[in-house]
């Protein structure tokens, strides 16, 4: 399936970037526009909305634009203050031009799709964490999220001061800290964003264990086929740069800047790391990171009598730059067989291991 998407990346990226030339024309004005509003008809902000401590703005039609128009959403030091702007089965929706902040989480795409996140600022976005202690009611720990939800586009945003979990994330499957109906989340594009600094850590409530797992940009498991995440800059994340979670497969990464990431972890991280099958990792310059440039992790340990699943295998890691790495700027943990049918070729490095790595 993957190789019939690739040949159309080139044109889907092209199409995503004459998209940020768009003109958006504002819609209704709002003047005393409330936290935890929904709104159902385009909107331009005239004023900031907060603090708020349940939710900032509920988008609550399809096929519309909220302009923040250079203003703010925030919320509220404590933690449990929801979504900055919440999109919850929304399609067509445009959000631009403005700053959410002090959430648990920024902007937030729950199901539907085909909507777009365009210019926004989503700053200090923090679930339960170290120093965001948790309650009943905090969700979330991204600054952009997107869940179970397909054909969106995320395009030159600023994430950075989010977490524990990530700056921009992407999930297909439910769980404790992002609960949602879980459904697929293929073809988004992640596009021209500079993620940063999204350093914040989290402890587990039952043994005060803390742990610094906080991606710059993540795709968690069975994400894709046909995301592409695309001239990026990522930057001094806590642990890595971009991650492709195990079973997250079929994706493209180009053109990234990747650089000086996971010295804040719990573990030293990489620049990009790579669970997943069938991925292309291309063009993408990976330098001064803590532990690995980029890194493809093993197949996963299977119990007796079992296969296990077809993690890190079936990459093309292609004409990629990378230097100045903490351990290796090019590593590949399968050993048996050596490289596990990941494909190297072309790409400029320093250091490498194991030698199918050299191309």
């Amino acid at each position: 399936m993957f190789a019939r998407r690739a040949g159309s990346t080139a044109a889907l990226v092209a199409t995503t970037m004459a998209m940020t030339s768009l003109v958006l024309v504002p819609g209704a004005s709002a003047d005393h526009l409330g936290c935890g509003q929904t709104i159902t008809q385009s909107t331009t902000l005239h004023s900031d909305i907060g603090p708020c401590p349940d939710n900032g703005i509920i988008i609550g039609a399809d096929r519309i634009t909220l302009n923040l128009n250079g203003h703010r959403v925030f919320g509220t030091p404590e933690p449990g203050d929801g979504a900055g702007i919440f999109l919850s089965e929304r399609r067509d929706v445009r959000v631009l031009n403005g700053t959410v902040s002090d959430f648990d989480g920024g902007v937030v795409i729950r199901g539907g799709g085909k909507n777009t996140v365009i210019r926004v600022t989503a700053e200090d976005n923090i679930g339960a964490s170290e120093g965001h202690p948790p309650s009943p009611g905090t969700l979330y720990g991204d600054g952009i999220a997107i869940q179970a939800s397909s054909g969106n586009h995320i395009l030159n945003n600023i994430a950075r001061r989010n977490g524990p979990f990530s700056g921009i994330g992407l999930f297909e499957r439910s769980d404790a800290d992002h609960p949602f109906p879980s459904g697929p989340a293929e073809d988004n594009v992640i596009a021209g964003n500079q993620v940063e600094d999204n350093i914040e850590c989290r402890r587990n409530p039952v043994t005060g264990r803390v742990f610094c797992d906080n991606d710059g940009i993540r795709l968690e498991p069975d994400v894709g086929p046909g995301n592409v995440i695309t001239r990026n800059v990522v930057r001094g994340n806590g642990l890595d740069g971009i991650s492709l979670f195990g079973r997250a497969n079929g994706n493209t990464l180009s053109r990234n800047q990747v650089e000086a990431n996971g010295f804040r972890g719990a573990v030293r991280g990489d620049g990009i790391r790579v669970f997943g099958f069938d991925n292309e990792i291309s063009r993408n310059t990976s330098v001064d990171n803590a532990r690995d440039g980029i890194s493809v992790g093993r197949r996963s340990i299977a119990p007796p009598g079992s296969l296990p699943p077809p993690n890190g295998r079936d990459n093309r890691i292609l004409d990629n730059t990378t230097s100045g790495n903490g351990f290796l700027d090019l590593y590949d943990s399968n050993v048996n067989p050596p490289c596990d049918n990941n494909l190297w070729r072309n790409n400029a490095h320093e250091t490498a291991s194991p030698p199918c790595t050299e191309g």
